[in-house]
């Protein structure tokens, strides 16, 4: 460098310094002019790859609304198809493999704005082993722009009746609760709809001012709204009216600002419950190759109280078998469901964490002891005769005791001495025969307690909530309760009528009653509720659907509503719960995971 500096300040004039001026100058542009090229290079390298990352999460998500468009098509997609082969659906089984759908195996083109293949991809595999239990399926979706692919986890889960707070088929009352004389038929606007014959509408049932609603309410029938506060959205297939209300009051719908209800579709409730007791065959592969195994069958009047200590005590006098078979002898007693000597005498204690995430089934005596495969153990006088039999109901025609001291006897609040239970009443004064309200063959339910695990309680006459029914306060979001009475689930109420006919009520004022609650043939609604006086507030926290609109009150008797939905319910269905025939699923979460499968659509 001194050399040239030297040689620049030997020549009198300027021009080495001009020279070196230039030469330096262009060295710098020519660096300059480098790094611009890189950076524009890298930039448009980095912009491919942004546009790729982002078109492979979009493809992710057409992959998941395709599966979703197929299980809202076939209801039963979810159980039927997938291929068991891909890791993320390990131990499932699906008995119609893939049905030829090639998402299931291999990667499929996003169509594009024509309808042509487009440059994306996806593919996804399913997890359905807790659909039984939860409601819920898994599906793991991969998308595939260029070199990137990104997975995501949603479940999916069908709108169900556990979905809403309140869903009723009819509006009106059920006949063979109210005991009224009529036909029923869907209400009409200005509640004029009388069936062909003449007979009479069944009575409407309405919301009144008091009554507290927190939680989305929806219905095949016509809403007669007179007053009450609604905290989320009212849906019917009919659309509501204050028509008849007397007085009319203003309803507060408090969706939002302006909120009014919406008319939508109507649901199809399932005609029985019987698919329950399927799942109580020991023999069957279906069933006990499942994770929770055979659930637990009961037979006549059961009673079962939860303890909330991780135990429950179960009652149940006719019960002879508590599994099924299909094969000689017909029927089992596992431990997990109580040794049968306890179960008709003081009661079996039974660990609640054996019977997580299944199912019990209340079936009534059966008619007879069938035949062959459809033998059922359970028929009684197949064993006893009324000489022997351990049960007090089955002794004599005369003793109206179901085995589980029902009809009550026991003390009024504020008075001494000991009170027998008088026959119930329907809305039209008129006794209802023991035989009908604790008949000892029906298969009733009687349950109250503090629940700990999540399950189902199917009973194919009445459940009756016989006290407080509640989840311990350390309760997980995924524990939930089905209650499920295929004629009725009553809230328990019985009353003493005196001589004068005056009615007193046993039970002191107020219940609560926590769970997902279904009548696929009936109603919900409380014993005696036109009787004994104010009864304070029910409470309900879960959801209540019914085939006929059940009153929980009426004048000054009987108990106002305070109705809130669990919004566990919206993630989680209780176990095994009946769906309606005909249901679409929606997408209740996601998440990314790490990718699935790379560009050549191997496994990572």
């Amino acid at each position: 460098m001194r050399r040239i500096l030297e040689a620049i300040r030997s020549h009198d004039d300027d021009r080495g310094v001009a020279l070196a001026a230039v030469l330096g100058i262009g060295m710098v542009v020519m660096i300059l002019a480098a790094t611009m090229a890189g950076l524009a290079t890298s930039g448009a390298t980095k912009s491919a790859d942004d546009r790729d990352t982002a078109n492979a999460m979009a493809a992710a998500y057409a992959g998941l609304a395709d599966y979703q468009s197929r299980v809202n098509a076939d209801n039963t997609y979810a159980t039927k198809y997938g291929d068991a082969s891909q890791a993320f659906s390990t131990g499932d089984v699906f008995p119609s493999n893939t049905g030829g759908n090639a998402a299931f195996t291999s990667w499929v083109a996003v169509p594009d704005s024509a309808g042509a293949s487009g440059t994306t991809f996806y593919r996804y595999a399913v997890d359905n082993s807790i659909y039984g239990q939860q409601g819920i399926v898994r599906v793991q979706v991969t998308g595939k722009a260029g070199a990137r692919t990104r997975t995501l986890v949603a479940n999916v889960k069908p709108d169900g009746f556990s979905n809403y707070l309140y869903w009723t088929d009819y509006e009106s009352g059920d006949p063979a609760i109210t005991g009224e004389s009529c036909t029923n038929v869907y209400q009409n606007a200005d509640y004029s709809a009388r069936p062909s014959n003449g007979a009479a509408a069944c009575g409407r049932i309405q919301f009144q001012d008091g009554d507290v609603l927190n939680g989305p309410i929806r219905s095949n029938d016509m809403l007669l709204i007179c007053g009450g506060t609604f905290k989320s959205t009212v849906q019917s297939a009919q659309g509501w009216s204050n028509k008849v209300c007397s007085p009319t009051k203003t309803p507060a719908f408090q969706y939002y600002s302006g909120y009014q209800p919406e008319v939508v579709g109507s649901y199809t409730p399932p005609s029985t419950i019987s698919a329950g007791r399927d799942r109580m065959y020991s023999d069957d592969a279906t069933v006990i190759g499942t994770t929770p195994g055979t659930g637990c069958l009961y037979t006549g009047p059961t009673q079962i109280t939860f303890l909330g200590n991780g135990k429950m005590t179960v009652r149940s006098p006719l019960t002879l078998a508590t599994n099924l078979q299909k094969t000689s002898p017909y029927g089992s007693a596992p431990a997990k469901c109580g040794a049968i000597a306890d179960l008709q005498g003081a009661g079996a204690t039974l660990s609640t964490s054996l019977l997580a995430n299944n199912l019990i089934y209340v079936q009534d005596e059966p008619a007879s002891a069938g035949s062959g495969s459809a033998t059922n153990p359970n028929y009684y006088w197949s064993t006893y005769t009324t000489r022997n039999a351990p049960s007090a109901c089955m002794r004599s025609s005369s003793n109206l005791d179901n085995g589980l001291g029902f009809p009550y006897s026991g003390s009024i609040p504020g008075y001494s001495g000991t009170y027998a239970e008088s026959q119930p009443r329907n809305t039209q004064g008129k006794s209802v025969s023991w035989d009908t309200t604790y008949g000892c063959t029906h298969g009733d339910l009687f349950v109250s307690g503090t629940v700990d695990q999540s399950m189902t309680l199917d009973a194919e006459n009445y459940v009756y909530v016989t006290g407080d029914l509640k989840y311990t306060t350390n309760r997980s979001a995924s524990t939930v309760l089905g209650i499920v009475g295929q004629e009725a689930v009553m809230v328990w109420n019985p009353m003493y009528v005196s001589g004068s006919g005056t009615a007193y009520p046993f039970l002191t004022n107020n219940r609560t009653v926590s769970g997902a609650i279904l009548s696929n043939q009936g109603t919900f609604t409380v014993q005696n509720y036109a009787y004994g006086g104010a009864r304070g507030t029910l409470t309900v926290n879960g959801s209540i659907a019914q085939r006929y609109r059940g009153a929980v009150g009426q004048g000054s008797n009987g108990f106002l509503k305070s109705y809130g939905y669990d919004s566990s319910l919206a993630s989680y269905t209780p176990p095994f719960f009946p769906q309606p025939v005909i249901t679409t699923y929606k997408v209740t979460s996601q998440i990314e995971v790490k990718a699935a499968y790379d560009p050549n659509g191997n496994p990572r």
